[in-house]
């Protein structure tokens, strides 16, 4: 049986998350953020069936390049961040190949997310200009804390602990709330092991 401590101290894979989501009856589709908002939702007592998906898969037939504008409505026109949508940009911006950003994938998902039916593809390109409103959400979050357990593993120090992910959790809680880099580096557990030395494995 998963427990919230359980899930709360261990490290998932999107795989294991969609495993997990589909054993338990949940939405199996969006980012790690979601899914791991679902299951974190049914660990605090929703019911499984009252658990909705945060954005609903767009069923409509892609626009191709030469339907899409700067009027064209994000939700509901078929308009997806595919090969005829890169198209699209490529020749808006003059350019021969058209990358998507990730300030531009987040903005689809919000829009997803809060059946924004006002959001247009001109505001895709405004904010390819203002990326740092986009920086700040749970996905973000995500991904800076994976590359963070990843750095730890790859540091040996961590095989000094008995339980290692808890010491990377309270590392990671100091550096996420403060202005220093997210990023792992080796001195963390020297400046902060009066927090973790409980966790310091007894020769």
């Amino acid at each position: 049986m998963l427990t919230f401590e359980y899930f709360k101290n261990h490290y998932f894979y999107k795989k294991d998350l969609q495993n997990i989501c589909r054993k338990y009856g949940l939405p199996t589709n969006g980012t790690k953020a979601e899914l791991n908002n679902y299951i974190l939702k049914m660990l605090h007592g929703v019911l499984p069936k009252d658990i909705k998906p945060l954005r609903k898969n767009n069923k409509k037939e892609s626009l191709k390049c030469t339907e899409i504008n700067l009027d064209t409505k994000l939700l509901n026109s078929g308009f997806k961040l595919n090969n005829e949508a890169r198209a699209y940009f490529a020749n808006y911006f003059n350019v021969d190949d058209f990358h998507f950003k990730k300030p531009m994938a987040i903005k689809m998902r919000q829009v997803q997310t809060n059946h924004d039916n006002r959001a247009i593809v001109r505001d895709l390109i405004s904010i390819l200009n203002k990326p740092s409103k986009l920086v700040s959400n749970s996905e973000e979050d995500t991904y800076q804390w994976n590359h963070f357990l990843q750095d730890f593993y790859k540091d040996p120090s961590y095989r000094k602990f008995n339980m290692p992910i808890k010491v990377a959790a309270i590392l990671w809680k100091i550096i996420r709330d403060s202005n220093l880099p997210k990023k792992y580096n080796h001195n963390l557990i020297i400046d902060y092991y009066s927090l973790i030395k409980q966790y310091k494995k007894r020769c």
